[in-house]
């Protein structure tokens, strides 16, 4: 304990503008009060930061970032009470627009009423950014501080009452993030790691660092992990505990490293739950509740009575529906009533059945239609109950429902009618290309497609359904357009009905055109398609719109037609360490020779943010690798740059001549042009020691043929690897980096490639920073493949735009072709017979597939890519 003069401290020191800054002394009497070492400044007067950024006004009313909130309206330097008593204000630096501009300013902490707002002042620094420096009580010189444009500086003062204390400025590029989530696990087993998971309100800026600060006794001590962070998500994992053990942990901001305490003083922002932190207890926790429920789809329909009417919903439950198959002791329903009221007074309910693993959630479905023999409109939801607990009951949203609530997540509409309903179109597009340039009257085929439920989803053409191409000289509603081609019938596409038209026979002069479908079901309403990258549908201006189509007398220069980033979509790497990333161009004639096209440059490029590459500065050059099919491959070793921790966004560029740079992204499909959704950056993590773990991948030889099967992959440079053999189980553990890999086997029957046994594409498996393995680490050979020869077979054009060509040459032998998507799933298995067969790909969406070829034991596997 020890005593101050509180009066006379608050009253001694006054500031007057334009005369001497420091007077003397002046006792105006005193009332002696004792109080705590660690007493705080007089709240209600707060804490002010006058100086030249406002012309030395105290309080600062006419620049609200250096006035208290206590003493000023809207005042922003506001007190924080958890953990160290201090205060904190965040200001921004800008040219126009901010707080204030760069330069350097002086100013003082200072702390005393209206009257007397200089009364108590802290000074004598020049401040050192991201550091915590002792501010002198009553000081004899001002503070000083540089600041730069454009960025961001968060002030934290330490309250230690009226005497010495502590401040930091800490810089960023940015605004300071928000932590808006902080997960937390609902049970945890002994010696278990529990991952965090976090999201902020946008990505951080390159000096911020986020914590998470964890302890297992109160405090006392305590430990502190670095957050990975990933554009706005982001993760730690708490290293697991022994039994009994509660964790207390939150998460904060920062731009100081190699923190080891004053950790409130070196925090921007934080989340502790309210203040009362994250907690979670080792064994014996809580029982897990149902976290979310939903009604999944549909949201409405219409049938006859007796047809079939399947409705699916979803449950999540931590650490029970995010393991693989169902979980257990969940029971569904799908309800329904007469009445659209809360599902919680309703009488009847159906048992679902489980349909299969969504994410971490489960699904199951019901067929409502079965138990509805009578005409009306029902009204449905689902119900789920874990264990003995109470129900749950989920409704529909269009953004994926949630708990029914009657306003956002409501329940579905059923109607039943003796009536069948009449079919109309539920859904048209452009489907390809988005755009393009061709001389006039050059070919240029449009391709369109339309689905009206009963009509097209049968074979071939549905009956009622006329389409049309048509163009205008403006962007304009296509609705009022008055230029339409009739289109032709060209195939199935899955449900739809596909149509094409010349769109370039009718156009002789130069010029823009916008082009866009029209549809009609016999005498209905017209409909009207537009483009996008992501399949299209009705047109709306914005999120699907018209083609443009560019004619000129002038033949157009080649140009990149198509570009990537072909080859890792992300990994995990030491400091320095290789890390090689591949990416592909395609320019039609000109890439895919014997030697690399002339004037095509590529690069790898970097940055700490997931932005539109366009706007990166860091570029690597890329090296020839050589052709791949019609594409010219490049590569380089982005590891080589990597000289600091953290997580790095990387994405090809590739520029012809002296035309404009394009961009690459990844995708599992074979990536195309990025476009930050459906072909989008690799993401690359460097750590200062990188942990393997050990994988052990089995293989079942089901036909019992092979006598030497081999393991490779991208984890071993596809370099081969011996298997251990246990009847016809094939096993092999390797210690793996986090990371994800492509693999597959083969029989060594003393041949260079081997008999590869992989039907479809290579299998695909990941390894999490915490050593969790998803994906395939099984297998079961079904190929039968020991006197196979490989097909020699001509496939032609490859890029494509819709019609691929295969040639067997003379062979009349039946053959099966299947089309895969590169995750494994297949899209197409038809039968050939003809020696040369054409397979249409209109339907697909541009990007990379593989086809495969099955002519008795023989097989012939490529990758086709799809413009």
């Amino acid at each position: 304990m020890k005593s101050l003069y509180l009066l006379s401290v608050q009253r001694f020191f006054y500031r007057k503008p334009h005369a001497a800054r420091w007077l003397g002394l002046a006792v105006l009497g005193f009332l002696l009060v004792t109080v705590p070492a660690r007493a705080q400044i007089y709240a209600p007067e707060g804490l002010n930061m006058p100086g030249s950024w406002n012309a030395w006004t105290n309080p600062p009313t006419n620049n609200l970032a250096f006035a208290s909130s206590t003493q000023v309206a809207d005042g922003r330097i506001e007190l924080i009470d958890v953990g160290t008593t201090r205060w904190q204000t965040i200001f921004e630096v800008a040219a126009t627009g901010g707080d204030i501009p760069e330069g350097t300013y002086t100013w003082l902490f200072t702390s005393g009423p209206d009257a007397n707002a200089f009364a108590n002042k802290w000074g004598d620094v020049t401040v050192t950014l991201n550091t915590l420096q002792e501010y002198t009580f009553q000081g004899t010189a001002d503070n000083s501080v540089s600041v730069t444009n454009n960025h961001w500086y968060s002030v934290v003062w330490e309250d230690d009452g009226y005497e010495n204390t502590r401040a930091i400025f800490m810089e960023t590029t940015n605004e300071p993030v928000d932590i808006l989530t902080v997960s937390f696990p609902t049970t945890v087993l002994p010696d278990e790691a529990v991952t965090v998971n976090i999201t902020t309100n946008s990505a951080i800026s390159p000096e911020e660092l986020v914590y998470l600060r964890y302890t297992t006794d109160d405090w006392n001590t305590s430990d502190l992990l670095i957050v990975t962070m990933n554009g706005t998500n982001g993760s730690a994992i708490i290293p697991g505990q022994p039994d009994m053990t509660t964790v207390n942990y939150y998460v904060f901001t920062s731009t100081v490293s190699g923190i080891t305490e004053d950790y409130d003083m070196f925090t921007i922002k934080l989340n502790n739950n309210d203040g009362s932190n994250y907690e979670y207890s080792i064994g014996g926790g809580a029982t897990p509740v149902i976290g979310w429920a939903n009604l999944q789809y549909p949201a409405s329909g219409t049938i006859m009575p007796g047809d079939s009417y399947e409705v699916y919903a979803q449950v999540y439950i931590e650490g029970v529906t995010d393991q693989a198959g169902q979980g257990a002791d969940v029971q569904a329903w799908i309800g329904y009533s007469t009445t659209d009221s809360d599902p919680a007074t309703w009488t009847d309910w159906i048992a679902s059945d489980y349909s299969g693993d969504v994410g971490s959630n489960d699904e199951y479905m019901a067929d409502l239609g079965a138990a509805l023999s009578t005409e009306g409109t029902y009204y449905y939801a689902s119900r789920f109950q874990y264990l003995d607990q109470g129900f749950v009951y989920g409704g529909y949203s269009a953004s994926g429902g949630g708990f029914w609530d009657g306003a956002d997540n409501v329940s579905g509409v059923l109607t039943i009618s003796s009536i069948p309903p009449e079919p109309g179109i539920d859904w048209a597009n452009i489907q390809w290309p988005g755009s393009g340039t061709i001389m006039p009257n050059d070919e240029f085929l449009v391709y369109a497609q339309v689905f009206a439920l009963g009509v097209t989803d049968a074979a071939g053409q549905g009956a009622g359904i006329q389409a049309w191409i048509g163009y205008n000289t403006e962007d304009s509603d296509p609705e009022t357009w008055s230029n339409w081609i009739l289109a032709d019938f060209n195939a199935d596409a899955g449900n739809n009905d596909e149509y094409v038209a010349n769109l370039g026979a009718v156009l002789s002069d130069e010029g823009t055109y916008y082009y866009a479908s029209k549809f009609q079901y016999l005498s209905q309403d017209e409909v009207f398609g537009g483009y996008s990258d992501g399949g299209g549908g009705f047109w709306d201006g914005t999120a699907n719109v018209s083609g443009v189509l560019q004619v000129t007398g002038t033949p157009p220069d080649p140009q990149i037609d198509w570009a990537n980033l072909q080859y890792p979509g992300n990994g995990t790497i030491e400091i320095g360490q290789e890390y090689m990333v591949y990416a592909q161009a395609y320019i039609a004639n000109i890439t895919g020779q014997d030697d690399p096209a002339a004037g095509l440059q590529a690069w790898i490029g970097y940055s700490l943010n997931d932005t539109d590459p366009s706007t990166w500065t860091d570029w690597i050059s890329a090296d020839y690798l050589g052709a791949s099919g019609s594409n010219d491959e490049f590569v380089a070793d982005l590891g080589a740059q990597t000289v600091a921790t953290g997580t790095y966004y990387y994405a090809s560029r590739f520029q012809y001549l002296d035309q404009g740079f394009v961009y690459g992204g990844f995708s599992e499909n074979g990536g195309g042009f990025w476009d930050g959704t459906n072909n989008v950056s690799g993401i690359l993590t460097v750590v200062n020691e990188l942990v393997s773990y050990p994988v052990t991948f089995s293989v079942t030889d089901a036909t019992g043929l092979y006598s030497n099967i081999k393991f490779k992959g991208s984890m071993t440079d596809w370099e081969p690897v011996d298997m251990v053999q246990n009847g016809n189980l094939w096993t092999v553990t390797l210690d793996i980096y986090p990371g994800s890999y492509e693999w597959g086997i083969f029989e060594d029957d003393g041949s260079p490639d081997g008999i590869w046994l992989v039907i479809g594409p290579n299998l695909m498996m990941t390894v999490a920073e915490d050593g969790i393995v998803s994906g395939d680490i099984t297998y079961v050979i079904t190929f039968v493949g020991i006197d196979e020869q490989r097909l020699d077979i001509g496939m032609y054009p490859n890029p494509t735009s819709g019609h691929l060509i295969l040639n067997r040459g003379d062979v009349s032998e039946k053959a099966i072709v299947q089309l895969y998507q590169y995750n494994g799933v297949r899209l197409l298995s038809t039968e050939i017979s003809s020696p040369q067969a054409i397979v249409d790909l209109t339907a697909l969406t541009p990007g990379i597939y593989l086809v495969k070829v099955v002519q008795g034991q023989q097989q012939f596997i490529r990758q086709i890519i799809r413009r």
